[in-house]
């Protein structure tokens, strides 16, 4: 029984923010916006951001005792034109300094995990607490993606933020990628309107269909070095 309470006690105080242990949670709207030579077309997505903390005695081996976080909803879709649409696959913005919104870089002249952990935990309040909309910078873009034909995942393909003509057509580009930390709630049920709800079975029946006739060691087609968690997770 007191094992059982040892392993259970951190679970239950982690929602808690008590003995070091913290959640925060906030929802983050991406919106993607696009010149196209019949108007700026725009489609955003909500998704769910989840922080947790727990303290340095709660470390156990290479887990614990530090910061953690989740992602939860859609990629963003707009479409740019008839039957074509631009993704933008889920990122939590959260990463190295380049990839970093609403965060400041970490300074050099940092020297103690413990000031480290404190810049963390106030940098979670204020996100949490925000309502502002910033562009994100060109470096921490989210991965763009196209389908040559919607209903069929093999003809998946990367688009060059900086080059949406040569995917589309003249006339279209990349205007801005916004990030809003909002109130509102997370959105789902959009990539099923476009895809289709078996969009994902043909997509892994493909990826088992390419994998079982691939060359040893050969470099798999783009379509199949993504998965369904690019684009949907929770």
């Amino acid at each position: 029984m007191k094992f059982l309470a040892a392993v259970l006690l951190p679970t239950v105080l982690a929602g808690c923010n008590v003995l070091g242990f913290h959640t925060w949670r906030w929802n983050q709207k991406v919106t993607v916006v696009v010149e196209t030579p019949h108007g700026v077309r725009t489609g955003s997505s909500v998704q769910s951001v989840v922080w947790h903390e727990s303290p340095s005695w709660a470390h156990l081996g290479d887990s614990g005792g530090w910061f953690s976080s989740e992602l939860h909803g859609e990629a963003a879709v707009v479409e740019v034109a008839a039957d074509k649409y631009l993704f933008a696959l889920l990122k939590t913005y959260d990463g190295p300094a380049g990839n970093k919104v609403f965060r400041p870089a970490i300074a050099k002249s940092q020297s103690a995990i413990v000031d480290r952990r404190s810049e963390i935990r106030a940098e979670n309040d204020a996100i949490e607490s925000s309502r502002e909309t910033r562009e994100i910078p060109k470096s921490a873009f989210p991965t763009l993606v196209t389908f040559e034909t919607i209903s069929d995942p093999s003809t998946a393909r990367q688009v060059d933020p900086e080059n949406l003509a040569s995917e589309f057509g003249k006339g279209y580009r990349l205007k801005s990628i916004e990030l809003t930390i909002t109130t509102e709630p997370q959105t789902s049920g959009r990539l099923k309107q476009v895809l289709g709800s078996d969009f994902f079975q043909k997509w892994a029946a493909q990826f088992n269909a390419t994998i079982k006739d691939a060359a040893a060691f050969s470099k798999r087609p783009f379509a199949f070095r993504l998965t369904a968690s690019n684009f949907v997770t929770g």
